[in-house]
């Protein structure tokens, strides 16, 4: 890029995604060049990217378009043609770029070219071409609208907009959910940072079950963990004083490594770990100082 003279400086970039597409609407076929970009974080220059890579396509496809012409030989072009390698007749395909905000975060940045551009005066956008880009964000779609989707992309893009709420009681009874194809999950987890329950097997996943299987066994790790921590250092002290202060100091114990992994997994308060992990509140004062010091520690 740029085509048709001898160029010394080249560019080159690597889209996420890049399919040709081909829609049918009203019996009729729409043939593009579908570019996905898949954001884990906010990029504010994303329209000059996507642009960039628009271009260079569309550049690739006059290349390609005059090649062709130059092995016709039975092609008659006219002298501009020649010049050109383009002829009047010739048509590019539409090239697509939609960006996808797999962040969690709502997007923040500029949508259009227009928007990064620091004019005083704003009538001379009037003379400069905008270049917009498509956005499919979690965080602007409505919880309805989820429905609309005919993929298990619907299930992905409503699980990416609630990954960071601090109750995922939501999931829990959504249809949608209840039959996820495995790539879905597979995404779902990669996308997020999530690690849930599944049996390796299952090519169709009940996520509600899984949800709720990962939330137990990471209680109850914690508690088993506690109880053998408890005991181990209750028996270092004695046999009949350690086991009995190890058990009941397990069981605390337990119980503050059970609420530090909902904390540290979910981006919860103390206090809202320990009512998750079920410390009744007339103990909240004895363990929220120990968790908000691991808390800080961890920090």
């Amino acid at each position: 890029m740029p085509y048709g003279n001898d160029v010394k400086a080249f560019v080159q970039k690597f889209r996420d995604v890049l399919k040709l597409c081909t829609a049918m609407r009203d019996e009729r076929a729409a043939y593009v060049v579908l570019g996905i970009e898949l954001q884990s974080r906010i990029h504010y220059a994303m329209a000059v990217r996507n642009m960039l890579y628009d271009a260079m396509n569309y550049s690739q496809q006059v290349v390609m378009t005059a090649a062709a012409h130059a092995k016709d030989k039975d092609a008659k072009p006219s002298s501009d043609e020649f010049l050109s390698g383009f002829w009047k007749s010739d048509r590019l395909t539409p090239v697509i770029t939609l960006v996808v905000n797999i962040s969690g975060k709502p997007w923040d940045g500029a949508t259009s070219l227009h928007d990064m551009l620091a004019l005083e005066d704003r009538r001379l956008l009037a003379f400069i071409p905008d270049y917009r880009m498509n956005l499919l964000s979690p965080d602007k779609i409505a919880e309805d609208d989820f429905d609309k989707f005919r993929t298990g992309l619907g299930a992905a893009m409503q699980f990416i907009k609630h990954q960071h709420d601090k109750n995922m009681d939501w999931i829990m009874g959504l249809k949608r959910f209840e039959n996820v194809d495995r790539r879905t999950v597979d995404f779902i987890q990669t996308a997020t940072g999530t690690k849930m329950q599944i049996d390796e097997s299952e090519e169709v996943v009940n996520m509600c079950k899984a949800w709720e299987n990962s939330m137990n066994k990471a209680r109850n790790e914690g508690i088993s963990q506690g109880i053998s921590q408890g005991i181990s250092q209750g028996i270092s002290q004695g046999i009949s004083q350690g086991i009995s202060q190890g058990i009941s100091q397990g069981i605390g114990q337990g119980k503050v490594d059970s609420a530090l992994r909902f904390a540290k997994r979910f981006n919860l308060s103390a206090e809202e770990a320990m009512d998750t992990a079920g410390i009744s509140r007339s103990d909240w004062d004895a363990y929220a100082p120990m968790i908000k010091e691991r808390l800080s520690g961890a920090d």
